[in-house]
């Protein structure tokens, strides 16, 4: 276990109001040539980790999602930091604040006081990314206070360097990514606190409030933290509890670079990828849940030429107020039409929603094994889902295509039978018969592609969203080896863990802990098992399947599955 984590247990916390860690950096000079006797620049992080650099970006403004301009903290040391010149094009910034409790109260510990009191730095050792700066700033109008306040934070980083880092060099390294900002954090010049003043008075005004109905009305969560990410765009920072009515502190923000890496790094692959894009939805400010569209792909000759197929989702919250976003960990997906009321279809990618997240959240998905059944080309239906449509409506810009492209060294996929699906997972669940699939003599490889996720909560033992179900299947009476978690159920920040892969940080919910094959925010990759020495080509291969709660029978809960055998050449 780790060992902030148990100090984390340890705090008795509340939650928000409206919801459920000193030295200066050395500044990048890039290309700077201070005369004959300057020599090169040292490396920096951005060399160390071998990641691209981007130029400094003219600024759009100060909202979540706006281009951040430039702005200077004075530090409690003395020196500046100044972001439009020590800034290295590789890194995010993270801004961890205090906020004074100006409510009028008869008792009880104010919110910033409990999250501010959680002050190891652990996390950000342990967990966070090295291309990350942090800063911690307080809001209190008494410069004593807050020299006060930030120097018991210096103590505190002091102690988990000792802790956690042996090495003097590392210590050295991780205190350079910390800095304690002297400022009153709404009187910081430029971008930074005009966003922290302007985003407050929007929190303090009616007009923030979202209607939850029988619920009640929610106001945006303050700002306990905010960062600019490797875009250099504004990202608010939401929740800082593991999951509901858990302990809130400062190290859960340590996720959120690993996040902003995942954003920066997946749009700088696909601008380079060449492939062909095909959208669904394109770039469309919706409400809707549940689209239904014809697209054109090319024609069968031209599709018969890709080997790879990837589905890109990009889905974007821009109201401020996270509870005007999308609420629940739901189901979505793409399935391919196979007649033209879209009665029968087949689902080639599936990713699960997260909880109230304002901003981006972007993925790619892998469905190559799926291209045979776009093979006809032309005009093809799709049914698409990014949520159920009977939840509350809500609006977000959203993307959904096809990317088509010709990998070398990847085989073609030609065939693509379904053979099992999921259901209730209950006592009926296993009442199923063998499902034949006629190989070609032409295939060259065989698999079994599966896309499996659990779902409900069952009393008792939480399945089939909690509970440890695993999945057997067999090829012409031999057991494949079998489908079960890589990690345990249940853990506490195993989904959290997952950020590096898409899953978006501090949302307002159950978000860290591991689910059964998924977690919230995060695509449901298909898995591809090799069964070509025992569904021969030019041969009938049986396939069985059974599911099982542990080593037993069906517990309850439902199991999304869509099972196929693919052949390819």
């Amino acid at each position: 276990m780790r060992r902030w984590l148990y100090a984390i247990l340890l705090l008795s916390g509340c939650n928000p109001p409206s919801a459920p860690v000193d030295a200066p950096t050395t500044p990048d000079v890039g290309d700077f040539d201070g005369g004959t006797d300057a020599g090169p620049a040292p490396p920096d992080v951005c060399d160390e980790l071998g990641l691209s650099r981007s130029p400094l970006a003219d600024s759009t403004g100060i909202d979540f999602g706006d281009v951040a301009g430039d702005f200077t903290v004075n530090l409690l040391d003395g020196s500046t930091f100044h972001y439009a010149t020590d800034r290295s094009g590789c890194e995010s910034y993270v801004f961890l604040n205090y906020i004074p409790d100006l409510r009028a109260r008869p008792s009880g510990a104010w919110f910033g006081d409990t999250l501010w009191n959680a002050s190891a730095a652990d996390p950000f050792l342990t967990e966070g990314p090295r291309n990350v700066q942090y800063f911690y700033t307080s809001d209190e109008a008494d410069p004593a206070a807050r020299r006060a306040r930030l120097e018991a934070m210096q103590v505190a980083l002091e102690d988990s360097l000792a802790f956690v880092f042996s090495d003097p060099a590392e210590q050295d390294f991780w205190r350079g990514r910390f800095h304690f900002v002297a400022d009153r954090l709404s009187e910081i010049e430029g971008s930074v606190g005009a966003h922290y003043v302007d985003y407050l008075a929007y929190v303090r005004s009616p007009s923030s409030l979202v209607d939850l109905g029988d619920r009640g009305m929610a106001g945006a969560p303050l700002p306990f933290f905010f960062a600019i990410d490797r875009h250099q765009r504004f990202h608010a920072g939401d929740d800082l509890s593991p999951f509901v009515g858990g302990s809130p502190y400062y190290g859960m923000a340590a996720y959120v670079g690993h996040y902003y890496n995942h954003l920066f790094e997946i749009d700088e692959r696909l601008d380079g990828d060449g492939a062909m894009v095909v959208p669904i939805v394109d770039g469309e400010r919706t409400t809707t849940r549940v689209f239904n569209r014809v697209v054109t792909l090319p024609d069968a000759a031209t599709m018969a030429a890709f080997n790879h197929l990837e589905i890109e989702i990009e889905i974007t919250c821009e109201l401020r107020n996270p509870f005007a976003c999308s609420e629940w960990d739901r189901i979505a997906d793409v399935q391919v039409c196979l007649n033209e009321d879209c009665s029968d279809r087949r689902e080639i990618a599936r990713w699960i929603t997260p909880y109230w997240r304002r901003g981006p959240q972007h993925w790619t998905i892998d469905a190559s094994a799926f291209l045979p059944l776009l093979s006809a080309g032309g005009e093809t239906r799709f049914f698409v889902e990014t949520g159920p449509e009977w939840e509350r409506a809500t609006e977000y810009v959203g993307t959904i295509a096809l990317r088509l492209s010709n990998e070398a060294d990847e085989p073609s996929p030609i065939g693509a039978v379904r053979v099992f699906t999921g259901g209730s997972f209950d006592s009926n669940y296993n009442a199923r018969e063998p499902v034949a699939v006629e190989i070609p003599a032409s295939a060259t490889r065989v698999e079994l592609v599966t896309i499996l996720s659990g779902h409900g909560q069952v009393s008792g033992n939480n399945c089939a969203e909690w509970c440890d179900h695993r999945h057997s299947f067999s090829v012409n009476g031999t057991a494949l080896p079998m489908i079960a978690h890589a990690g345990s159920v249940g853990s506490g920040l195993g989904c959290a863990d997952h950020v590096r892969d898409g899953v978006p940080p501090n949302q307002l919910g159950n978000w860290a802990p591991e689910r059964a094959y998924w977690c919230p925010g995060l695509p449901v990759e298909a898995r591809r098992d090799d069964i070509t020495a025992l569904a021969a080509p030019g041969s009938s291969a049986s396939i069985d399947y059974e599911g099982l709660y542990r080593t037993g029978a069906p517990a309850g809960g439902d199991i999304a599955l869509s099972a196929y055998v693919v052949w390819y050449e």
